[in-house]
């Protein structure tokens, strides 16, 4: 009897542990998969610059770059670029404090505009969206991109 109700223990901890799992992953395990990861500073840069020179160049790519809030939740923005368009989809539905707002939003866009802000910060901002939903991706300060 002592054997069962171990056995049930050890089953209903997995079913809750992987039942409950919303598809949110850490920001190392972000950093391991190749995300372009945002939050204080960004990992994985070079990718994010690759796909910026694919969209110049017309060449079909795709990337996902992962923001963390403060309390640590991702925010999930994912680009897949055709050669025309970008097929855009933000998602932060694990964001805790995400508010009424929370949810997936799928859009199409034409481009990404670099900003540079009076702080010394570049803001890479998705545009041209069928929504008109404009959104940051991420901001960078200056010195850290290659081509200044």
């Amino acid at each position: 009897m002592n054997k069962f109700i171990s056995t049930l223990t050890i089953i209903l901890i997995v079913i809750t542990t992987f039942g409950c799992s919303n598809g949110a992953y850490s920001y190392d395990k972000a950093v391991k998969r190749g995300d372009v990861v945002y939050q204080s500073k960004v990992d994985n840069l070079d990718r994010f610059e690759q796909f910026l020179i694919n969209l110049s160049d017309k060449k079909k790519d795709k990337i996902r770059v992962t923001e963390y809030t403060l309390e640590g939740d991702p925010i999930y923005h994912d680009l897949q670029f055709d050669g025309k368009v970008i097929r855009y989809i933000y998602d932060n539905s694990n964001d805790e404090y995400g508010g009424n707002d929370k949810g997936i939003k799928r859009d199409l866009c034409t481009g990404i505009i670099k900003k540079e802000n009076e702080q010394g910060y570049v803001e890479f901002i998705i545009s041209g969206c069928s929504n008109e939903n404009d959104r940051i991706l991420l901001r960078v300060e200056k010195d850290a991109l290659k081509d200044n």
